[in-house]
């Protein structure tokens, strides 16, 4: 019926039962005398009474004390539990309710702690994931301040770590074109997406916006798509130059093939000469197919390098004297500002001497009439720079940087020979011999460019 506290309680109350009868047994038996005075029994009762109270005020301290003690216990340890706090134990007093009490203290503190582990290693790991994302991550307040950001979009936006926190969306972005949808989901609670070109920034990015569902706010995921952009321009600009490239040889052979078929065949002159001509036609299109070739096998690593000491100077002039008859006809000057000592360089020659024509090759063809064309070598640290320059009209530097494009041709007009493939061949070739190739040019000054090579 009774346990644990109960039946202490209960044995208190008839042990103090059992003491007040013995005290009036006492009392009756040894003090009491009859006949004595009105007054002397009330002072005597009354002196029982008190020592009884006594008594039991004095048996109900020691029993609270035993009852409250390890609730005492449970409440100090209750107050000092505190997230990652491991030593925290109650010790059970007996197997009553305050034992049943800390045992179950006990169990709580373990939940406690492993709920904390588990939220630590998710808060963790979480963070870990957000710190290594490409893309950026904010999050925003009700009032569109950031909460959080990683370390992208801090990158993206050029700030400090730990900068943008406190700050609002606009005062760390500075600029409204991102602003307008994060300030649209704040006030709609409704998702957003955009693709936004920061032309003043030099971004093209991609912009989600989220409502946070637990409190006011959002989440914005800021992805850098400019790399993707010029990658889909150099795309698109690549089958357009494919294609004018192929469609007139092919133009040319169709026609001259029809001219034949009507007739023209039968006159032999004009039959050779648009043989000739079909001929030329069918070798510009085996050019741009083996170029094409040669570049896929060089970007795919089918092309082994077979490394040996190469005389850097002796293979510039082994290049030019291949393009001299060109040069000589319009009367250009080649200078070779080579050193007399040997420049040797582990490389492969035959490779190599590809890139310093193909570079001579466009010098020449671009250089006007008694133009000039310098090539020059030399140790830098631990590389070997060789640099071409030409007197030629030069690269406006808009374009500088793509002439190492496939089919990339400055001339828009396309009048000039070539398939547009040897710049880009040169670029991978040197790439894959671990060194970097570059220009330098302005419109009207000639244009320079140099290739590296580790020694």
């Amino acid at each position: 019926m009774f346990r644990g506290i109960g039946r202490r309680l209960a044995a208190v109350m008839v042990s103090l039962a059992l003491f007040s009868g013995l005290v009036f047994s006492i009392y009756m038996i040894w003090i009491y005398q009859p006949g004595q005075s009105a007054a002397d029994t009330v002072l005597q009762v009354g002196v029982v009474i008190v020592f009884l109270c006594l008594a039991a005020g004095g048996t109900a301290l020691i029993a609270g004390r035993a009852v409250s003690a390890p609730l005492n216990e449970l409440t100090s340890l209750a107050e000092r539990m505190s997230p990652g706090e491991t030593g925290l134990k109650a010790v059970p007093a007996g197997e009553d309710e305050t034992g049943e009490l800390g045992h179950a203290f006990n169990k709580m503190v373990e939940r406690f702690n492993l709920s904390h582990l588990q939220l630590t290693s998710e808060r963790d790991r979480m963070g870990l994931i957000l710190s290594r994302m490409g893309d950026g991550i904010l999050v925003l307040d009700g009032k569109g301040g950031i909460t959080s950001i990683n370390p992208a979009a801090e990158k993206l936006f050029n700030l400090e770590p730990g900068e943008a926190c406190g700050l609002s969306f606009i005062e760390a972005v500075r600029d409204y074109e991102l602003e307008r949808p994060v300030r649209r989901c704040l006030k709609n609670k409704q998702a957003q997406q955009e693709y936004l070109d920061l032309k003043d920034k030099g971004l093209y990015l991609g912009l989600v916006v989220t409502p946070l569902v637990s409190e006011p706010g959002c989440l914005v995921l800021l992805q850098d798509l400019s790399r993707l952009k010029k990658l889909e321009t150099i795309r698109r600009d690549f089958i357009a130059n494919l294609s004018h490239e192929l469609r007139t040889p092919v133009a040319s052979i169709k026609l001259l093939a029809e001219t034949l078929k009507e007739g023209a065949i039968d006159d032999r002159q004009v039959s050779a000469d648009f043989l000739g001509r079909i001929a030329g036609e069918a070798g510009k299109m085996a050019e741009i197919v083996e170029g094409m070739t040669t570049l896929s096998r060089i970007e795919s690593g089918e092309v082994r390098l077979n490394k040996k000491p190469v005389d850097i100077p002796r293979l510039i002039n082994q290049a030019f004297e291949r393009l001299r008859p060109q040069a000589e006809l319009k009367r250009l000057q080649f200078e070779a500002g080579l050193p007399q000592e040997d420049l040797m360089v582990l490389a492969d020659a035959v490779q190599i001497e590809q890139v310093v024509y193909n570079i001579l090759h466009n010098a020449v063809k671009f250089t006007p009439e008694s133009g000039r064309i310098e090539a020059s070598a030399a140790r830098q640290g631990a590389v070997l720079t060789v640099c071409i320059e030409d007197s030629g009209p030069g690269i406006a530097p808009d374009e500088l940087e793509r002439i190492f494009e496939r089919f990339y041709k400055v001339d828009k007009s396309r009048t000039g020979g070539g398939t547009g493939l040897g710049l880009a061949i040169a670029r991978h070739i040197i790439e894959s011999h671990g060194g970097r190739i570059w220009a330098h040019s302005q419109p009207g000054s000639g244009c320079r460019i140099c290739f590296s090579l580790p020694l």
